[in-house]
């Protein structure tokens, strides 16, 4: 990845040439994505985009569409968060000098892994994204469709808006090679920038915040290595979850009694409503599942990005889902070991060269991962009796 930037400097400086052609004072800038629904990922790209935003355009007003602010507005109280549909949205759209399509997935099939149908006709992240930048073009702003991952198209009217908009946009930068092809395959002949997610440019909190928050799930000392469980649910139709929790319940018995760690469990996503996006849900059902076993921890409370990123620090290995945690392992290099259930997490494995450590969800089994973690999991431990021992006195 050492070629791949972390940023468009052309970005910034048209901003910039903006401002100053026509002598704005106070630039509103608006950032349009998925945050405020308690998702790791989309939450640690807002919170560098807004850091990106205060280094280059301090003066900056920014407004952020999203979908639940009361679950921004304390780690950001100086920005104004406004809901999807609303009036106050498309007055943000039309006012806005410069408009940012936040990053991450905004256009592929993601959503039926969530337990939604292909097709949608009025889902907001697959179109009414698209509506919204159109405007805010057509409005004077210079648009950017920034770091967004495109590994596959939801339906027909999606890949018509794609090649439309996108074609339209100022700014396309993208995340992965494969997005790259597959914009490019529909007919969008602009530059695209390719560029890292913007995750990767985040740094973990103060190790105060993180062992306070390790305290809070119950992990006072470490006296086990521990390992960091991050898995979701799938609602695809044909993923069989109650098998997946059956096989994850006997590998945390044999991590935490065969091979003498301590286990906890991270939920990168707690969303409010969705089922299959909630993995607290997963873990709490995990939890029920192994009874009252010792040395398993799991995370209730929904932190920071920048906390769950330090969190992840402090782990001897890890065990991971969802494409995020997997980017902020990789940032602070923790040895781990992915579950694959969607191109996006393939690619940036394959982008780390990173494929050995992983699998595909469908070969999920306690016995395959028991198979392929051992080898790590062998050094970092030693027997449970000395272990025993070791947190007796």
């Amino acid at each position: 990845m050492k070629n791949i930037p972390e940023d468009i400097p052309e970005f910034w400086e048209s901003c910039l040439g903006l401002i100053e052609r026509k002598g704005i004072r106070n630039p509103r800038i608006v950032i349009h994505g998925g945050y405020g629904k308690k998702n790791l990922g989309d939450d640690a790209i807002l919170y560098v985009l807004v850091e990106r935003i205060k280094r280059y355009l301090p003066e900056a007003h920014i407004i952020v569409i999203c979908h639940g602010p009361e679950n921004l507005l304390n780690w950001f109280p100086d920005i104004r968060f406004l809901r999807f549909k609303s009036l106050s949205t498309l007055l943000a759209i039309f006012k806005s000098h410069i408009y940012i399509i936040g990053g991450g997935g905004i256009v592929n099939k993601i959503n039926v892994f969530s337990g939604y149908r292909t097709f949608k006709l009025f889902d907001m992240k697959g179109k009414f994204l698209f509506f919204a930048a159109y405007l805010a073009k057509m409005f004077g702003a210079i648009t950017h469709f920034y770091a967004i991952g495109c590994t596959s198209f939801p339906d027909p009217i999606v890949k018509i808006l794609t090649r439309i908009v996108l074609a339209k946009a100022d700014f396309v930068s993208v995340r992965d090679p494969l997005s790259i092809k597959n914009i490019q395959k529909i007919g969008v002949k602009k530059k695209l920038f390719f560029i890292l997610d913007p995750a990767l440019s985040m740094e973990p909190a103060a190790r105060e915040y993180v062992l306070e928050a390790l305290h809070e799930c119950g992990i006072v000392k470490k006296s086990r290595p521990l390992i960091c469980l991050s898995l979701r649910y799938i609602g695809d139709g044909r993923t069989d979850n109650e098998k997946i929790l059956l096989d994850t319940i006997q590998l945390v018995q044999y991590l935490i009694t065969g091979k003498g760690c301590g286990v906890l469990f991270m939920p990168a996503s707690q969303h409010p409503f969705k089922h299959f996006e909630d993995d607290l849900d997963f873990g709490r059902k995990l939890k029920a599942g192994l009874g009252s076993i010792p040395h398993f921890y799991l995370m209730e409370r929904y932190y920071h990005p920048t906390v769950m990123m330090g969190i992840l620090g402090e782990m001897a290995f890890c065990i991971l889902e969802r494409l995020h945690t997997v980017i902020l392992a990789s940032k602070i290099e923790v040895p781990f070991f992915v579950i694959s259930y969607d191109d996006k997490v393939t690619e940036f494995v394959k982008l780390i060269k990173k494929e050995a450590m992983m699998i595909s969800i469908t070969e999920f089994s306690f016995d395959r991962i028991r198979e392929r973690i051992d080898p790590y999991i062998d050094k970092l431990t030693i027997c449970p009796e000395k272990i025993s021992k070791k947190e007796k006195t």
